[in-house]
This record gives structure tokens, C-alpha cells and sequence, in this order.
């Protein structure tokens, strides 16, 4: 089935998701002009072209769904032919980040360089509906059943996702029983990851007032959310690790490379805690706000970014930072607040067929990845479907230069991600 896979790949992915690369459509947040140019107009049609052209002879459904003042959702049915048929769900997004500077070749001009795809959307995620298709393409190819399988795919997730759950009701799916999201994070091309967990993160503002000394008063109020010696957080925003995810840390650590900036001192010696605290603790950023003071007001407003752990509600850790720094002499505005993930353990089936897969296609068992970063739409997923089972894949490793410049895919662990997801499509036991 892989060499299927990489003629298939070779003659028709690169390609079409060349074309794709060289549509510069950015995600609304990032261009003002987008229904005005169409370019997401033009992006979401080239899939949609795309799939129909290589989707002759299946059993298919699709359709452009469109909420007014939002860009066009892709939705894709495919009729499962399984003795017990299940349904499955699967996530990608159209929509590009803004390009920056610092290209070998040029945002828009994909290149195939050493088996990588360069350009914007290469990875991030232009690739997903392609691997979806694929891995159908592959079934059929070598007479494999298949469950009942959704693939939508958004024009907003870079900007928050904002309609996406109204689309995915727009389908009045009744029960999921997997959901599959292809837009996290790998450590490496030697295996088929899986991300466990996902942070949730608060954006607010100090407002200091009314004070003689705005930037001792901030002292104080910073050592109440942080200890300044330490690093560690008051521990209103702390949780406890459930014990599954601690064990899973545990096995992956030692395969995750953490760097530290030379001027930076290392909270912990211990690599595994290291890896613990990037996952599930939380930590205090410092966004802005200072290079705007007048040193002769005697008010300050400064920006701050805080992690929360996976399983912390980031509603309730906003009323707790409330409390804590709301005085007399300061206010605290919530400018987002957002939850983040802690995916239910898998059923041994599960278990079983990821291992099995990434071992047929990798020669190593899967792994766990817990991803110190956040993507908000993901909990609202789960949340919208919390029996169903939800697996978080990528393709997405350090040096793919997700929303930097350079951004590529790497075409070999591509193709075997879509083999992994041809075995999950294909299982009795999901």
C-alpha cells in the first residue's frame, strides 16, 4: 500500500498542493480584503475541484457550506461500506498565516527540495484533505472496507475558528464516534505521534492606578501570580496530572529535545519535570505595555499571557485572577481567556490500532506528545462530541516551520501518516 501511496502522492498530491501553495490567501484576521480579493474563495474551490477530479467512482457527498460574513466550510461524506459501519470525523483548515520575511524561495513558490514541500500551507494545513483522500483512494485501490467518514475543512482557524462548530452542526451528526484533527505538533519523523494534551491560555491586563510608585505596586502584584525567584505560579492555577497522563510523560520526555536560551536558568535539573512543566504547568509571559509608558504618569498597563494547564477552565482561572490582583489600585481585563485540552484515554482498541499502524509504517510504536502551546477550537471539538473518542495528529515537527518562514512538509512521513490513517479508516475496532 505505500508505494500506492507515493506514486499517488508523487502524480497528484504535489501537484494540486502546489497550486494550493501559490494561492496567497491569508486567514480574515490577517487580510481586511479577503472577501473583497476572494482569495479563500479561491483556495477553498481549488480543494473542492481537486476532490471531485480524484473521487470518481466513490460514494461521496460534498458540499460548501457558507455562514454569512464568514469564509466557505468544505464538508465531504464519504458512504462507508463496513459490515458495522461507525462514523468518523475529520478536521483540516484552508486558511494560511500571514507570510514574513526570511524565504529561501518565496512564500507562494512551492519548491520539492531533498523530499520536502516548501511554501505557505504546505503543512499548515493545507495538506490534510489530500491525506483524507489519499488514504480513501488507497482503501479502494486494494479493496479495503471502510467506515462512514466526514472530512471538514475551514477557512478560519488561524483566526479562531470562529463558525466552526455552527458548520459542523450545519451536518446534524447525531453520534461521532472518532474525530480525527490533523493540525498539531510531531517531535520527530521515526514514528506515528499523537497529542495527548494541549494548554489553555489567559490574555489580560494590569491596570495600575492611582499610586505614587506604579512599578513597585506591580512588583507586588506580579509576586502574588508568580513567585519571582522560582518561577512557579500560584498554585490557584495549578491541577493535578491524571495519572495516565503522567506515565505517558514520563515515556516520552526522554525523545523530546527542550532548548533553553543561554541566559536562561532552568526551573528544574530533571529532564522529565522539564518536559512536565512545558506541558502542564502553567507559566506568566510578558506581552507589552511598558514601551508605551510615560514616566511621568502615574498610571501603567501592562500585558500578560498565562498558560493554563490542560484540564484548568479558563473561565474559572479568570475569575481567580481577578480576585487575586483586583485592588483599590489596580483592575485586571480579561482580553481572552481560552481552555485548553485534555484528551479521555484511549480504548485498548484504539491503543492497539494506532501501535500496530505506526509499527507497519514506521518501525516504532507510537507515541504520546504533550503540547506546551494551545489551540482553542480543539476543546470546543471535544466538547461538542465528549463520548466520541478524539485523536490529535500533525505532521507538523520542529523544523517545519509552522507559521515561520520556510514552511514545508515532509513528504516520507506524509505518506506514512496517510497509510496510518488508511489502517484507522479500515478497522473494525475503532
Amino acid at each position: 500500500m505505500i508505494n500506492f501511496i507515493q506514486k499517488y502522492t508523487e502524480s497528484s498530491i504535489i501537484p494540486s498542493l502546489s497550486d494550493f501553495i501559490r494561492i496567497p490567501n491569508l486567514s480574515p484576521q490577517f487580510d481586511n480584503q479577503w472577501q473583497q480579493n476572494k482569495l479563500l474563495e479561491r483556495a477553498c474551490n481549488h480543494i473542492v475541484k481537486w476532490i471531485e477530479n480524484e473521487t470518481v467512482g466513490l460514494q461521496i457527498e460534498i458540499k460548501i457550506m457558507q455562514i454569512e460574513n464568514a469564509p466557505s466550510c468544505i464538508a465531504v461524506k464519504f458512504l462507508g461500506n463496513q459490515q458495522h459501519n461507525k462514523t468518523i470525523l475529520c478536521y483540516g483548515h484552508y486558511d494560511k498565516q500571514p507570510h514574513f520575511v526570511g524565504w529561501k524561495y518565496g512564500p507562494t513558490t512551492p519548491i520539492l527540495e531533498n523530499n520536502r514541500l516548501y511554501g505557505r500551507g504546505s503543512s499548515d494545513d493545507g495538506c490534510v484533505p489530500y491525506a483524507i483522500i489519499a488514504a480513501i483512494k488507497a482503501l479502494k485501490e486494494f479493496k479495503q472496507n471502510y467506515h462512514d467518514c466526514y472530512l471538514i475543512v475551514e477557512g478560519e482557524e488561524e483566526s479562531g475558528s470562529h463558525q466552526l462548530i455552527q458548520y459542523i452542526q450545519m451536518l446534524n451528526l447525531i453520534k461521532i464516534d472518532l474525530m480525527i484533527a490533523i493540525d498539531s505538533g510531531i517531535v520527530d519523523y521515526d514514528r506515528l505521534w499523537i497529542t495527548n494534551s494541549m494548554r489553555g491560555a489567559i490574555t489580560f491586563d494590569i491596570k495600575i492606578i492611582q499610586t505614587e510608585n506604579p512599578f513597585q505596586y506591580l512588583r507586588i502584584l506580579l509576586n502574588k501570580l508568580e513567585n519571582s525567584v522560582t518561577g512557579e505560579v500560584n498554585s490557584k492555577f495549578q491541577t493535578i496530572i491524571s495519572k495516565n497522563s503522567l506515565e505517558e510523560c514520563k515515556a516520552t520526555a526522554h525523545l523530546v529535545p527542550l532548548e533553553f536560551p543561554m541566559i536562561c536558568d532552568k526551573m528544574e535539573i530533571d529532564h522529565i519535570q522539564q518536559y512536565i512543566n512545558r506541558a502542564w504547568k502553567p507559566s506568566v509571559s510578558y506581552i507589552g505595555g511598558l514601551e508605551d509608558l510615560d514616566q511621568y504618569n502615574d498610571t501603567l498597563t501592562i500585558r500578560i499571557s498565562m498558560r493554563l494547564p490542560p484540564n484548568k477552565d479558563a473561565q474559572e482561572a479568570s475569575e481567580q485572577l481577578i480576585e487575586l490582583l483586583t485592588t483599590q489600585q489596580s483592575k485586571i481585563e480579561i482580553i481572552q481567556a481560552k481552555t485548553g485540552l485534555a484528551v479521555k484515554a484511549f480504548s485498548n482498541e484504539l491503543k492497539n490500532i494506532l501501535n500496530d499502524a505506526s509499527f507497519q509504517y514506521f518501525s516504532n510504536e507510537m507515541r504520546m506528545f504533550h503540547e506546551g502551546a494551545s489551540i482553542p477550537f480543539l476543546n470546543s471539538l471535544h466538547q461538542l462530541y465528549p463520548e466520541s473518542q478524539f485523536l490529535i495528529l500533525g505532521v507538523l515537527a520542529p523544523d517545519s516551520n509552522a507559521h515561520g518562514p520556510n514552511e514545508n512538509l515532509n513528504i516520507e512521513y506524509f505518506n506514512k501518516l496517510i497509510g496510518c490513517l488508511a489502517q484507522i479508516f479500515t478497522s473494525q475496532n475503532i
